[in-house]
């Protein structure tokens, strides 16, 4: 089965994916081999979506809307953070994440790895 990944800009110009838990880990290694980005904050995002239920009741409990994963100070200075936060939403049984990339990611850029990876864009 083909992975898909819906993407679009937010207001504040960052560039957000939303796809099925089970493609997320897949498409940030993807995502970071190509781009050169992220170490701790992809890390501590995967360990969030490996955690989807745990990670997912402490959201709601906090009443909070997004995660922010784990990152290393020198990793923003140098502008290596590839993930800016995730979200994780559950439809009935259904597991999506939403990830919202580092501002300095562009869509252009990202829309041409999923492409080139196989992996069905939807530009919304």
């Amino acid at each position: 089965m083909t992975k898909k990944v819906k993407v679009y800009k937010t207001i504040g110009d960052y560039v957000a994916l939303v796809m099925f838990a089970e493609d997320v880990v897949e498409i940030l290694n993807i995502l970071q081999r190509s781009l050169n980005k992220g170490e701790e904050d992809v890390e501590d995002a995967i360990r969030m979506i490996n955690y989807f239920d745990t990670f997912y009741n402490i959201m709601k409990k906090k009443f909070k809307e997004y995660l922010t994963p784990k990152k290393n100070v020198s990793d923003i200075i140098r502008k290596r953070v590839l993930i800016d936060k995730i979200k994780l939403i559950k439809i009935d049984e259904t597991r999506m994440v939403e990830v919202i990339l580092d501002r300095s990611i562009s869509l252009d850029e990202v829309l041409e790895i999923l492409v080139s990876n196989n992996i069905e864009v939807e530009k919304a």
